[in-house]
């Protein structure tokens, strides 16, 4: 198969590897006969999430380290991960996204300098903001609707930069809202842990906000395609998604059903900053990725809120 011929025998290092997308994605590298060096300051990875055969730096992304760090290593390819990923407390707090900002920098100086062959980045389906034009298509306008969505755009804009400048490769995925197991952050992790627990989740506005939701099984499958991509690929932008809308309301109750307990979220009035419908065009993934979702929603639910409990059953 392609993505074991593109990771095998090389060596990737992955920022935010003790994450949710992050930890996945380096254990399919792992698995198919990469080797993974992960870079994660620990604040929202966890250190059960580390494939033991990964080298782990525990350092955070902006300080001086991470220069020593690809000196070191020399990884072919970098998968970048880390980022502040709490949209509201972005709002809140601009400054939060400082630091990924001065890490990306340093790392792509040092990368330009020791000569890794592609740089991909996770980015977010949310740099649409709230466009009209849904199933939104990768060539519409930047909507910079939170701070995080300007800081996301501008490393996709650094790394246009570093690839004119130096013909440094990228490949840039917006994901969709990515859920399944191993998330402890975002509002679906929030409702299986509230509802498992006998409790009722918090929502900000009505519920009828719309989200496009991606099974983290088909991002891993996205990220390791990724690295198939040409390195003079004119665009090399995709959205990963299902283009498929489901609002909050009735991902709650999926959930609720699941569990075998009520639906009865607690509504409070929206907050600034946030996005109101959802939704990834994905034809260009489908067409020059050869990729599309294996798992809708209902099974990849099943299979999230499975995976909670049995780790609960663990404890």
């Amino acid at each position: 198969m392609l993505e074991y011929e593109v990771v095998k025998g090389k060596k990737f290092l992955v920022t935010g590897g003790a994450g949710f997308i992050g930890s996945h994605t380096v254990d399919a590298l792992v698995e198919r006969g990469g080797t993974v060096v992960v870079v994660d300051n620990l604040s929202t990875g966890r250190r059960e999430n580390l494939n033991p055969n990964a080298t782990f730096y525990h350092t955070n992304l902006a300080d001086e380290s991470i220069e020593r760090i690809l000196e070191h290593e020399r990884p072919d390819a970098i998968y970048h991960f880390a980022f502040y990923v709490l949209v509201p407390k972005s709002v809140e707090n601009p400054l939060l996204d400082i630091d990924v900002l001065i890490g990306t920098l340093r790392m792509l100086q040092k990368a330009r300098d020791i000569g890794v062959r592609k740089i991909i980045l996770s980015s977010s389906g949310f740099l649409y903001g709230n466009t009209p034009n849904l199933p939104a298509i990768e060539d519409l306008p930047v909507d910079p609707v939170s701070p995080y969505v300007v800081a996301k755009h501008a490393i996709e804009n650094y790394l246009k930069f570093y690839y004119k400048a130096y013909h440094l490769p990228y490949v840039v995925l917006r994901y969709a809202a990515v859920y399944g197991p191993r998330q402890v952050t975002g509002a679906m992790a929030d409702y299986i842990r509230k509802l498992s627990s006998g409790k009722q989740a918090e929502m900000w506005g009505d519920g009828n906000k719309t989200r496009d939701y991606v099974f983290i099984n088909d991002v891993v499958r996205a990220n390791l395609l990724a690295l198939s991509v040409s390195a003079d690929h004119p665009n090399p932008v995709f959205n990963i998604g299902t283009g498929i809308e489901t609002t909050l309301n009735d991902v709650y109750r999926k959930i609720a059903d699941m569990l075998g307990v009520e639906a009865k979220p607690i509504y409070y009035p929206d907050r600034p900053g946030e996005q109101i419908r959802y939704c990834l065009d994905i034809s260009k993934a489908r067409r020059e990725l050869g990729w599309e979702p294996k798992y809708d929603l209902d099974q990849g639910l099943r299979i999230t809120v499975k995976e909670y409990l049995r780790k609960l059953r663990d404890v």
